[in-house]
C-alpha cells in the first residue's frame, strides 16, 4: 500500500466542503489537491492570512448586530433622560417593557449562536468518525495491535460521551443559565444569582472534567500499550531471526515495510490534525469576534444607560462565552486525540 493507492476520498470531500464554504477567502490552496498527503507543503502563511481576512469579515458582519443593539440602547438612554425630566410616574413599568424588548433581541441572537455551535460540534464529530477508521487501519497494518484494539473503543467512547455532554448537559445548561440570567434582571433583587452561577459552572466544569479524564486515560493507554506493542514486535523479530537462512532477511523486510507504512500513517494522521485545525479555527473566530464586539458594546454604552441594562448585556456575554469555551474544549479534545494516537503508534518503533 502506498500513497498513490491509499483512498483519500474522505479527506477530498471534507476539503471540498471547506473550499466551498470559504471560497471567497481561499484563493491560495492550503494543500496540494493532487496529493493531500504532502502535508509538509501546507500553506501556513496563507492559512493565517485567511484567518485574518475571516476575522475582518466577521467584524463587518457582526457590526450589523452590534449597531442595532447600540441604537436601541441609545434610544433607551434618551427616553430615560426625557422621562426623568418630565415625569417618573410610569418609570418602573416602562423600564420593565424596555428590558423585555432588549432581552428578546439578545436571546434571539443567543439562540442563533447556540444553534450554530451545535451544528459545528456535530460537524467536528462527523469528521472524526470519517477520518478515524483510515488511521486505525494504518495503525493495524503497521503492527500496533494493542493500540488498535484499545484505541478504537476509547475513541468511540470519546465521540458518544462528547455527544452526551454537549446535548444533555453543557449546551442545555448554558441555555438555562442564560434564561434565568435574563429573568433575574427583571426583578430589583438578585433572586437567582447563585443558581445561575452554579448552572454555568456545572455546564463548563463537567465538560472540562471529562476532557481532563479522557486525556489522562488516553495518556496512560499511550504509555502502556506502546510498551506492549514494542515488546511484542521485538519478541517476534527475535524469534524470526532464529529461523535459518531466511529469518534475518524476512525480519529486515518486515521492518522496512512497517517503517514505510508508518510514514504513510503519520502523513494521514497529520493530514487529519491539519483538517481538524482548519475546521475548528473559523467557527471559533466567528463566535470570538462576536463576543469581543458585544463586550465592546457593554463598555461603550455603560456611561449613558443604567446598570440594569449593562447587567442584561453581561448575561448575554456570559452565555456567548460559555458557548465559545465549549466549542474550544471539544475541538482541542479531538485534535489532542489524534496527536496521542499518532504518538502512541510511533512509540512502538522507538521501543525496538
Amino acid at each position: 500500500m502506498d500513497a498513490a493507492e491509499f483512498d483519500l476520498s474522505t479527506f477530498e470531500n471534507i476539503w471540498s466542503e471547506i473550499y466551498q464554504q470559504y471560497d471567497w477567502l481561499m484563493d491560495a490552496d492550503y494543500l496540494d489537491k493532487t496529493n493531500l498527503l504532502k502535508v509538509e507543503n501546507f500553506n501556513l502563511v496563507g492559512f493565517f492570512q485567511s484567518l485574518g481576512d475571516y476575522a475582518l469579515h466577521e467584524l463587518t458582519t457582526g457590526f450589523t448586530q452590534f449597531k442595532s443593539i447600540l441604537i436601541f440602547l441609545i434610544v433607551i438612554a434618551l427616553f430615560q433622560n426625557i422621562q426623568s425630566t418630565f415625569s417618573t410616574k410610569y418609570e418602573k413599568v416602562t423600564n420593565i417593557v424596555l428590558k423585555l424588548i432588549l432581552m428578546v433581541q439578545l436571546f434571539q441572537l443567543f439562540i442563533f449562536y447556540h444553534d450554530y455551535v451545535l451544528d459545528i460540534l456535530t460537524r467536528y464529530m462527523n469528521i472524526v468518525v470519517a477520518i478515524f477508521p483510515m488511521l486505525l487501519s494504518l495503525i493495524t497494518i503497521t503492527g500496533a495491535l494493542w493500540n488498535q484494539t484499545l484505541f478504537k473503543p476509547a475513541v468511540v467512547f470519546l465521540i458518544n460521551a462528547s455527544y452526551f455532554f454537549i446535548n444533555a448537559i453543557s449546551l442545555p445548561l448554558t441555555v438555562i443559565g442564560t434564561i434565568f440570567g435574563f429573568i433575574n434582571q427583571i426583578n430589583v433583587e438578585d433572586l437567582y444569582g447563585r443558581l445561575i452561577s452554579f448552572v454555568n459552572k456545572v455546564a463548563l466544569w463537567t465538560l472540562g472534567g471529562y476532557f481532563a479524564f479522557f486525556l489522562a486515560l488516553m495518556s496512560i493507554q499511550n504509555m502502556t500499550l506502546s510498551f506492549a506493542d514494542g515488546l511484542f514486535f521485538r519478541t517476534t523479530q527475535n524469534l524470526m531471526n532464529h529461523i535459518p537462512v531466511i529469518g534475518t532477511r524476512f525480519t529486515d523486510t518486515i521492518v522496512s515495510v512497517v517503517s514505510t507504512l508508518s510514514i504513510l500513517r503519520n502523513s494521514v494522521g497529520l493530514l487529519g490534525v491539519i483538517t481538524l485545525v482548519v475546521v475548528v479555527s473559523f467557527p471559533i473566530i466567528k463566535v470570538g469576534v462576536s463576543l469581543i464586539l458585544f463586550r465592546l458594546l457593554t463598555g461603550v454604552i455603560q456611561p449613558i444607560v443604567s446598570k440594569d441594562y449593562i447587567k442584561i448585556l453581561d448575561v448575554f456575554n456570559t452565555g456567548l462565552m460559555n458557548l465559545l469555551v465549549i466549542m474550544i474544549i471539544i475541538g482541542v479534545m479531538f485534535i489532542f486525540t489524534f496527536f496521542i494516537i499518532l504518538y502512541s503508534s510511533n512509540m512502538m518503533l522507538l521501543t525496538n
